[in-house]
């Protein structure tokens, strides 16, 4: 909200109050809120009579709206594009006219509406009805319009009658009562100019709908009456001139309270006592000779602003709803009233000053700030506020932020400064942790950012904090100074983001720290959209390290406009002990001293279609990752160096890309550099044919892994199938012509396709060039059945449903080359699954790999061949196959009644390949790779799940699983689960996992895998976590039984980051402060 629109809603809000004022000065009439009488009428006491009281009051919303007070009664007219809502129902209308009296507790809303479609083309008439609620109904609005000089013609419909007026009954019977076409107001061009309401023509009766459209859903209405409502204008009736509302603010005043309505119908400021046994006391005094009124109001005050909406950059409104101001006594310093209301002074010209006292308490949705005394000039945008404190939410974060301070002072506009500071998340009164400043600043800036949903650049609104002399106060113990302090207030500045304490017989003891580098160095310039945190660890056992984590989201690149995003990490460690990564690997003498990682990936998308990918990934030696980060080496995708740009089109990509070889002790093929082109699902005819492609022309290099030092791990690896240095040229188009053909229930299509690739170095040095042709048949065919008289309570069916899709496909493929002929050049596993392959080769089978084991066998036998963008051009044989496969899903209904959602209770898929040529493609078995997936829910919470696949040939791979699996959103999941695996290894093993809540404020999470064959205990994980007010602390005690190894960790987290959480029944704990005081 800008600062004219601050000064202009502050200077609308004051001129009231002044009015206010005055009234009660005796200086001007005073109109007493009389108690609204509502003549009864068939409608109104229909509905009266056993009144239900809604929990949720309705809401409404339009285009434009106009709103005024008349007999104590709300009055709100919207107009264009209108929703009128409550509980689960909504009605689309052209018009929403509401009257809303009664107390709280039993709020009365009178309503109705017109231009609801009839599901036909068409419009009913005026539909009414009345709803009964505790809460006051919502109303929002963009746009206020001036209220009417004469009364809606809507208001002749209204149930109970016009509020407060008293009017003619209609000599109109019910036979003659009809719906006008009519303008509604003199304002929109239709008055008569007279001050009353003109003659409308009527042309056909009012339609009564028996009921409502399908599509239109709402609370119960009643057509209009009979016969006009007493209280309303009839037809052709004029209105007394008692109805015609004047432009200038209206005063109700009342016993302990008072209301005040803006001109514009946009404000409604209500005063009322702080205490209701002390009646409010407001002074006068007026100063000519400075041009100036002081209004003094005494015995404690509550100021309330409904309404209150703030316009965004966007030209959104955001709204406000309430604000409540409460202080024991006011001052304010205005303009003369005499020369505001004869133009001859106005709110921005003057300096308008307010002083309060005396217990201050602001609250605006979340955000509650109390006080002893407040000073604030208005027209200047600055003030003062003494022993201040806070308590906010702010964006991007669901906590909330507690700020105290001795002097809070506002320089300008959205810049505050604040003496004898501390900021906490804690909601206790003595918080267990903050942060404290000698001096504290606050300002806020414009940013530029991206929408995650429709990808634009958007500008938004952030607000920065920067102190100096911090302390950091753990317990009321100072643990941290830090001379100067700037960041982002949607950061916590704690410096510190993460502390982990660990012991174990592999690194020692460890203390490993995290700290935000730009509230470390003060940098109060920071790049938005970029976070960077450094890592200083010490390993009693290993050394000392040193790292960083960079990630940003931006929408520029140094000057460059377009989405960017991406992320750095790096780590160094001087090396001082042995590695132990397995049974038969332990002690391992590390290849270097230095060790170490630097990884980035970078995505930049320009704004004409063109996309630049770059990434790198350096190691220092083969062991590095297994040893630090696991995770990374078992999950991550490979560290690799090179870059990309690409450029999209519709359903075609041209892709530019080159790669290098950084790490020897890996394979790798470099690029040097490829190009290619995809184009998916063209239709040159139409929907009659479908056209798939993937060119590729590029100068490749493969490079095999170097041998390692240590003879002791060199004398257990060995050489992949495939893998020998080879370079060359590789051309190739691949391509896919089909035709989907729809026959009734049956889709079927029929393909034919081929590649022509050439090779500049096959297995043996020499170039090679084949040709390979395929063709089949693909089908699917769905079918279902339903049946609603299934019921059980106990396993909790509504009805059931049987879906099934048959699937089956034929593929033929004769090639002149076998993916034998040539290098390994696109490798089909991670480094790390080749790592262990190459000692699986020595371990279990001497050196020589079986050819059913090899990698570039598994993904012929899978038919990675089919597609036309298959990840490899080197897997390509004569091949036949037929493809055969059921999925299966039972469901049904569940969830509460109105409020049903189809859900699965089982699930069963089941794929299996034949092959007509066994000899050749499956080593003498015609069932080939068999699979399925099955899972039974016996409710939302409980789940039986399995798995399988299987190899029909001898030593082929067989593995099945079977586990069950709880959850209770919040509370925690239980799973217990074993693994069968037979072929080249056997193993079964149990699993368990356990992550449970205990209570509000501990959480146990455990797990443990046993093997039951050779390998016995494998390890367990046992830990505990608190939940504390504002940090998780936890202790983890972990058994690695393969590295005979033992863990003891320590960890404190803070609950302020999402990523520091962690999760509990597949929910983040909450932030601190969320849930209220803990």
């Amino acid at each position: 909200m800008s600062a004219a629109q601050v000064r202009r809603r502050l200077s609308t809000a004051l001129t009231l109050i002044c009015g206010l004022m005055l009234a009660l000065s005796g200086i001007g009439p005073v109109s007493r809120t009389a108690t609204a009488q509502f003549p009864a009428s068939d409608a109104a006491t229909t509905d009266e009579s056993a009144p239900q009281i809604s929990r949720q009051p309705p809401r409404v919303d339009g285009d434009r709206i106009a709103k005024w007070n008349r007999g104590g009664a709300d009055i709100s007219w919207l107009r264009d594009n209108c929703r009128l809502m409550f509980e689960d129902r909504i009605y689309l209308c052209d018009q929403v006219l509401l009257v809303v009296d009664g107390p709280p507790g039993r709020v009365r809303t009178r309503f109705v509406i017109s231009g609801v479609s009839d599901g036909k083309g068409g419009q009913t008439g005026p539909l009414s009805g009345v709803i009964y609620s505790a809460l006051e109904p919502h109303i929002q609005s963009p746009t206020p319009i001036p209220v009417p000089q004469n009364l809606p013609a809507l208001a002749s419909h209204l149930p109970g009658g016009w509020p407060d007026v008293r009017l003619p009954q209609s000599s109109t019977n019910q036979g003659d009562l009809r719906l006008a076409g009519h303008s509604e107001s003199p304002a929109e061009g239709s008055g008569t100019g007279d001050g009353g309401v003109r003659q409308a023509q009527y042309a056909s009766p009012l339609p009564v709908p028996d009921s409502l459209p399908d599509q239109i859903f709402g609370p119960t209405l009643v057509p209009p009456p009979a016969t006009s409502f007493p209280g309303a204008p009839g037809v052709g009736t004029p209105v007394p001139n008692q109805t015609t509302l004047p432009d200038a603010p209206r005063i109700q005043n009342g016993e302990g309270q008072f209301r005040i309505f803006s001109a514009d119908g946009r404000h409604e400021i209500e005063f009322v006592s702080r205490n209701p046994a002390v009646p409010l006391s407001i002074q006068n005094v007026p100063r000519p000779a400075l041009g100036e009124e002081v209004w003094v109001a005494r015995g404690g005050a509550t100021v309330l602003i409904r309404d209150v909406q703030a316009q965004l950059p966007g030209g959104q409104f955001l709204d406000l709803g309430t604000i409540s101001l409460s202080a024991h006594r006011i001052v304010a310093w205005t303009p003369l009233l005499n020369d505001l209301m004869q133009g001859r002074a106005d709110m921005t010209s003057h300096d308008l000053e307010l002083y309060l006292e005396g217990d201050i308490v602001f609250r605006q949705g979340d955000r509650i700030i109390y006080a002893e005394s407040m000073y604030y000039n208005v027209t200047q945008e600055t003030g003062m506020v003494l022993d201040a404190e806070a308590i906010s939410t702010i964006p991007d974060y669901q906590g909330v932020v507690r700020l105290k301070a001795d002097v809070l002072q506002q320089v300008a506009e959205g810049n505050f400064q604040a003496f004898g500071a501390a900021v906490t998340t804690s909601r206790l009164g003595v918080p267990r942790y903050w942060l404290q400043s000698d001096q504290l600043s606050f300002r806020q800036r414009l940013r530029t950012t991206v929408d995650p949903i429709t990808n634009q650049t958007i500008q938004a609104t952030d607000s920065y904090v920067s102190s100096r002399d911090n302390f950091i106060y753990f317990g009321s113990v100072p643990v941290f100074y830090w001379p100067r302090l700037s960041a982002s207030i949607r950061k916590p500045p704690l410096y510190l983001t993460g502390a982990n304490f660990k012991n174990d017989d592999i690194f020692g003891t460890q203390v490993m720290l995290e700290w935000d580098l730009f509230q470390l160095l003060g940098y109060d310039s920071a790049p938005d959209g970029v976070d960077v945190r450094i890592k200083t660890d010490y390993l009693s056992d290993r050394g000392p390290a040193f790292g960083t984590r960079t990630t940003y989201d931006r929408t520029s690149f140094f000057g460059i406009p377009g989405h960017v995003r991406g992320q750095t990490d790096g780590y160094l460690i001087h090396d001082t002990g042995l590695d132990t990564l397995g049974q038969d690997r332990r002690d391992l003498t590390p290849e270097k001293t230095w060790r170490g990682k630097s990884w980035l990936q970078h995505r930049h998308t320009f704004n004409s279609g063109w996309e630049f990918i770059a990434e790198v990934g350096y190691i220092s030696d083969r062991n590095f990752l297994e040893q630090y980060f696991e995770s990374d080496w078992d999950q991550q995708k490979d560290y690799t160096t090179g870059a990309r740009l690409r450029r999209y089109g519709g359903s075609q990509l041209l892709d530019l890309s080159v790669e290098a070889r950084v790490n020897d002790f890996f394979k790798e093929t470099q690029q040097l550099p490829v190009l290619e082109h995809y184009a998916i699902g063209l239709s040159p005819l139409g929907n009659a044919l479908t056209w798939t492609m993937n060119n590729k022309v590029g100068y490749v290099d493969l490079n095999i892994a170097d041998t390692p030092v240590d003879p002791v791990e060199a004398a257990s690896m060995t050489t992949l199938p495939g893998e020998v240095d080879a370079q060359g040229l590789i051309a190739s188009t691949r391509h896919e012509l089909s035709v989907p053909l729809d026959l009734g229930p049956l889709n079927l299509s029929p393909f034919v396709g081929g590649d022509a690739t050439y090779f500049g170095e096959d297995i043996n040095g020499d170039s090679l060039t084949r040709l390979t042709g395929q063709a089949g048949v693909r089908a699917s065919l769905p079918m279902y059945r339903i049946d609603p008289t299934i019921q059980s309570a106990l396993l909790n069916v509504r009805g059931l449903a049987h879906k099934i899709e048959w699937v089956g496909e034929y593929f033929y493929a004769d090639s002149d080359a076998n993916f034998d002929d040539l290098p390994y050049y696109d490798s089909l596993d991670d480094n790390a699954q080749e790592q262990f392959r190459r000692r699986f080769i020595i371990d279990q089978f001497g050196g020589v790999l079986p050819a059913q084991f090899d990698p570039r066998d598994y993904g012929f036998r899978q038919g990675i061949q089919r597609y036309v963008t298959s990840p490899s051009d080197v897997v390509v044989a004569d091949q036949q196959q037929i493809r055969l496969g059921v999925h299966q899903r039972f469901q049904t209904r569940r969830g509460l009644p109105g409020r049903e959602r189809i859900t699965d209770i089982l699930r069963l898929d089941i794929d299996t390949i034949l092959m007509p040529d066994a000899d050749r493609d499956n080593y003498g078995e015609t069932v080939g790779p068999t699979t399925y997936d099955a899972s039974f829910h016996l409710g939302d919470r409980v789940s039986l799940l399995s798995d399988g696949y299987i190899d029909f040939f001898d030593d082929g791979l067989r593995s099945i699983s079977g586990g069950i699996r709880m959850s209770r959103p919040g509370l925690g999941d239980v799973y217990a689960g074993l693994i069968n695996i037979d072929g080249p290894v056997t193993s079964t093993a149990l699993r368990t996992s356990l992550d449970y809540r205990l209570n509000e404020k501990w959480i146990v999470r455990a797990g443990s895998t046993y093997d039951f064959a050779d390998v016995g205990n494998v390890g367990q994980t046992i830990g505990l976590t608190r939940i504390g007010e504002s940090f998780l602390t936890g202790f983890e005690v972990t058994v690695d039984a393969g590295r005979e190894n033992v863990g003891f960790n320590f960890f404190v987290l803070p609950r302020f980051f999402p990523t520091g959480r962690g999760r509990v029944g597949g929910q983040l704990i909450p932030p601190p402060g969320v849930e209220g005081l803990e």
